[in-house]
């Protein structure tokens, strides 16, 4: 047959097959694919007609389709491919793909409009092109749906075994976390949903009624078959989640979460992830909101390098900063092992060449400005520190050459490399300090105060609480007691501290230091201070037991601890920043500034050169005037 006695439709389907021919191996093409957007194109014009006039298709309009189907299915597919439909996967096609079936139904109705307008003597009845535009968007575009579904479907029920029953389980909070129970992996059968929001009552999630608010959780559990109950909520806020525990807690079913919003964002678990409540949940859910372009735009790119990495906050700190890109990350710890643990956890992160780990103790002044002069670093976290307070109270001398020599040191060579930001960790316990510890942090604060206040460095301190399950911190010791079964030993039972996460700490560190200018010391919002003996009890129940299974010892308070804890020194007021949880710590008064680098350098050498712990302590006193003693005979 020659080609131009060849069909339209023929030549047209030559073409797109020509046209197509360059792009295999780049664009998928899948010759049933395309033959079923041919079949089902023209069944939708087909059967058009036969809905149009209800099954008795005049003679004439009988013929005007049996002449137009043919090129009526061959423009479809034509629009089709040029809409690159085909690029589209069956396997993960969703509500996402809807847009692009409708206007392939648009553009296939206005080809038809067109042919009507173009054909003499065949005016398509408007009914007919209405209704294929309704029949093309439900067969091309619903028969993808279906296979997707079928395609799902097969594979959860090859998947599961028909031996092991899922756990009844109900659901707290009916929000986009609460669709874990698409999860085909998941070993829950989802039977009901509860959110206090009471305008989803009665609504149906994938097939899940809500059916209550959180209130009404113990009524239905004791009238319904239940196995396990899960908080569904990654963002709820401290009192949000406690409420919600107090509730499961006196059900007899078990009770899981999911993982905090903090985890999500950074990948760390899969929404899909369900783990036991820990103490972190009752104390830390709230989501922090920081400007994370800010963050971003202030680290990438950048040199930066980490004092005290093998430590909780150091190491926390290390992997916020490598989330947002820099150009080179120095680690330095004078651990070994410490730094070895972070040092393997980072590789995993990110490329092996852009992390340099230092086994340095940052008391020595002349290695530490080497490596400063070799590294050269854009930006400073100084975390490393001896913290523990009865510890540092029987040695005095160790601690001001640690804390304030290691701060001197790092402090010192990067003003002199010309580092842009130095950011102190800093401590609660350096307000109106009772112990050793606390009185070296605020000298620390003092001095890069000072410094702040004459060098290009940008100089900031960021002042914070206890941070949970730290190395070292009273929950793992808790936890350890609880284990035994007691007797958990608290020193008095009205002590009371201020508790953040790790991550929420130095999230809220990494905005602060964005926002702080040069001598500044900077407070983060730690929310309320909680009492250790309710730390306890919840550490008890999250363990599966009673508070009055586990008995409590008071032990008295050691030399250095306060009963509470400030957040602002003497002479000190709070200013707000343009962050809610970040406040500025402002003197009252001016003070004398002079001198004050020279000072601190010379007790430090001065402290060193005796050994003795009166002359430290005195040195701490005529530094920090409201450093009050509390009479420790340990020294």
């Amino acid at each position: 047959m020659g080609r131009d006695n060849m069909p339209f439709s023929v030549r047209v389907l030559r073409r797109l097959e020509a046209a197509v021919q360059p792009m295999r191996g780049v664009v998928p093409f899948n010759r049933i694919l395309f033959a079923s957007v041919f079949v089902l194109g023209g069944l939708a014009f087909w059967l058009a007609y036969d809905i149009r006039f209800e099954f008795d298709v005049p003679q004439a309009m009988a013929d005007q389709r049996l002449s137009l189907a043919l090129l009526v299915a061959s423009g479809k597919l034509i629009i089709f491919y040029l809409l690159k439909g085909h690029t589209i996967s069956w396997r993960y096609v969703g509500v996402k793909d809807i847009p692009t079936f409708i206007v392939h139904a648009v553009a296939s109705s206005l080809m038809i409009v067109v042919l009507s307008m173009l054909v003499v003597g065949w005016r398509i009845p408007r009914g007919v092109i209405v209704i294929d535009f309704f029949l093309t968007m439900l067969f091309i575009g619903g028969s993808r749906l279906l296979l997707r579904m079928a395609r799902e479907e097969t594979r959860r029920l090859s998947k599961v075994p028909q031996a092991a029953p899922k756990k009844r389980a109900i659901v707290i909070g009916a929000g986009e976390a609460g669709e874990l129970m698409r999860s085909h992996n998941a070993a829950t059968t989802p039977i009901a949903l509860f959110d206090d929001n009471r305008g989803k009552i009665g609504v149906r999630i994938h097939g899940v009624p809500v059916v209550g608010v959180v209130a009404d959780v113990p009524a239905f559990v004791q009238s319904t078959s239940v196995d396990v109950a899960i908080v569904a909520i990654p963002s709820a806020t401290r009192a949000q989640f406690n409420r919600i525990y107090d509730i499961l807690k006196t059900l007899d079913i078990q009770t899981k979460t999911l993982p905090a919003f903090s985890e999500l964002i950074d990948g760390i678990s899969p929404v899909q992830q369900l783990r036991d409540i820990d103490i972190t949940d009752l104390l830390g859910r709230s989501e922090i909101k920081i400007n994370t372009g800010q963050v971003k735009a202030f680290i990438a790119g950048k040199a930066v390098l980490i004092t005290g990495a093998g430590g909780s906050i150091g190491a926390e700190l290390c992997r916020q900063v490598l989330q947002r890109s820099p150009a080179r990350l120095a680690i330095i710890d004078r651990s070994e092992n410490g730094l070895f643990h972070i040092h393997r956890d980072l590789l995993d992160r990110a490329e092996k060449d852009a992390i340099e780990p230092v086994l340095l103790d940052v008391t020595d002044k002349e290695r530490t400005m080497r490596f400063f002069q070799q590294f050269k670093p854009d930006i400073v976290f100084h975390a490393a520190a001896h913290k523990h307070v009865p510890i540092q109270e029987r040695d005095p001398v160790e601690c001001f050459r640690n804390n304030v020599g290691g701060s001197i040191s790092v402090a010192s060579a990067a003003h002199l490399v010309g580092t842009k930001n130095f950011i102190m960790i800093s401590t609660d316990k350096a307000v109106n300090p009772t112990s050793v510890m606390g009185a070296t942090k605020r000298v620390c604060e003092m001095y890069c105060q000072a410094m702040g206040a004459t060098s290009h460095t940008n100089f900031v301190c960021v002042r914070f609480g206890n941070v949970l399950a730290s190395e070292g911190s009273v929950v793992p010791i808790f936890m350890q007691q609880i284990a035994k079964g007691g007797p958990v030993t608290v020193t008095h039972p009205d002590m009371k501290r201020y508790f953040m996460t790790i991550p929420e700490a130095v999230t809220l560190v990494l905005q602060a230091s964005v926002l702080g200018k040069s001598g500044q010391v900077l407070l983060l919002d730690m929310g309320s201070p909680i009492r250790i003996v309710d730390l306890v009890h919840r550490l008890i129940e999250v363990s599966g037991k009673r508070p009055e299974d586990i008995p409590i010892q008071f032990i008295g308070m050691r030399p250095g601890e306060k009963l509470f804890e400030e957040l602002l020194c003497t002479q000190e007021t709070c200013i707000h920043t343009a962050h809610e949880k970040v406040k500025v710590c402002r003197l009252n008064s001016n003070g004398d500034s002079d001198g004050a680098v020279h000072r601190i350098e010379a007790c430090l050498h001065d402290i060193v050169s005796t050994g003795d712990p009166a002359f430290a302590r005195a040195c701490l006193k005529t530094l920090v005037p409201e450093y009050a003693y509390n009479g420790d005979k340990s020294g």
